[in-house]
């Protein structure tokens, strides 16, 4: 007859099986902890263990749960044909109806309590490609709704005064994308530059925005950068707590400013100069694609994901895709996917062109940046969040002469 094991000894062995079974668990979610990359190409340490267990992730869910969002101070307006969302300060979402040809009253959620007004537009329409050189040309680029460094910025180096009015003339603003997520006054940055813009046509100037992957990223309904009171708000103005679907709705042509977002480039040329976001891969060229074509392509697809889509012999998944326009890293590094450009290929794509130089961002650098002997120029820095902050940099082109700005208005040749 055999003699059945102890109690404890079963009891143990289960103990010690449950145990391992759990370190085997957390080493799993820990390893993808670290290993799971973002469509932008970064890592967050715990991304990949987040995206377990939340629902709208890129990454799928293996538990029904959802994280919950709420709104953190004053924030809007939102408009939507003839109705009007805005938070107020004790965190409440309004709506009424207004009269589009009243101005509009926008309150930053800062320090100084800073409003300015603006208009809305009576249409709004697709922007050229091309322009002349025109005398005075400031460039800035990521500023990621940091309203205190970007407006700043603008004071001090002329381009606007300190009510936030237009004061540079015929002179053109470049704004070279990714001017959403992250920061807390994504919505005051935008109403900004939509004011500047109109102001700017009146005095014979311009504003130029350039789209960034962070704003294609929002058309598509992808909020992981976005600061947490804009999923909120875009739940409940959308009135579907899906975050992508949300997303979607408050970055689509049913809103103002989606619309507005939406008549954007995403690549231009001024004088012999090309501006885009990340960069031109050297194999745009067997595409045979002019910059019309870039932008009217990235128009009829930017509401889809092709980041990981194999772009062999389909233009589209090229031009949006991980060497895309909004997405390429090599005009400043060696990538996983590519190594840096070099010198011919580059010297192929602006000849292709017919430019001199290409101004871009996307790949965060210490200081505005030349390369290649200046046919590169890189303006994606660490701006200062503050106001007047020398961290916060931009390019000025003037009379054909690059000057680099800062955020206290100091002016250097380089």
């Amino acid at each position: 007859m055999k003699r059945r094991p102890p109690i404890k000894k079963i009891f143990r062995i289960i103990t010690y099986g449950i145990l391992s079974l759990i370190g085997f668990i957390f080493l799993f979610l820990l390893i993808v902890g670290f290993n799971v990359e973002h469509k932008d190409g970064t890592r967050d340490k715990w991304s990949g263990l987040r995206a377990l267990f939340e629902k709208d992730r890129d990454f799928g869910i293996f538990l029904n749960y959802q994280e919950k969002y709420n709104l953190n101070g004053i924030d809007g307006p939102y408009i939507i044909d003839n109705q009007l969302y805005e938070v107020t300060k004790e965190n409440k979402l309004l709506s009424k109806n207004i009269n589009r040809k009243e101005k509009l009253n926008v309150i930053v959620n800062n320090s100084d309590n800073d409003q300015f007004e603006l208009q809305l537009k009576d249409s709004i329409t697709s922007e050229p490609d091309s322009f002349e050189l025109p005398e005075k040309l400031v460039v800035i680029s990521d500023i990621e709704g940091n309203f205190d460094g970007f407006s700043s910025f603008l004071i001090n180096n002329g381009v606007i005064d300190k009510n936030f009015n237009w004061t540079f003339g015929n002179g053109h603003l470049l704004l070279n994308g990714d001017f959403v997520d992250r920061g807390e006054n994504v919505t005051q940055v935008l109403w900004l530059i939509y004011k500047l813009e109109q102001e700017a046509l009146n005095q014979n100037g311009k504003v130029h925005y350039i789209l960034g992957n962070h704003e294609i990223m929002n058309f598509q309904g992808n909020a992981h950068y976005a600061n947490k009171r804009y999923k909120r708000v875009a739940q409940l103005i959308s009135k579907n707590d899906s975050l992508k679907i949300a997303t979607q709705y408050l970055y689509s042509d049913k809103t103002e400013l989606g619309k507005w977002l939406r008549s954007k480039n995403i690549i231009e040329k001024i004088g012999n100069y090309i501006f885009v976001h990340a960069g031109i891969s050297p194999e745009i060229i067997k595409y045979n694609v002019s910059l019309s074509d870039i932008n009217q392509i990235a128009r009829n697809n930017w509401d889809k994901n092709l980041y990981n889509e194999d772009e062999k012999n389909k233009v589209e998944n090229f031009i949006t895709g991980r060497k895309g326009i909004y997405w390429y890293r090599g005009l400043a590094q060696d990538y996983k996917y590519y190594g840096k450009i070099k010198e011919n290929e580059l010297k192929e794509v602006l000849n292709f062109y017919q430019a001199d130089k290409i101004v871009f961002g996307h790949s965060v650098v210490e200081d505005i940046t030349k390369d290649f002997n200046g046919k590169t120029i890189n303006t994606d820095v660490k701006h200062g969040q503050e106001k007047n902050s020398e961290k916060t940099k931009g390019l000025l082109i003037e009379n054909g002469v690059e000057y680099k700005l800062d955020g206290k208005g100091t002016k250097t040749k380089f």
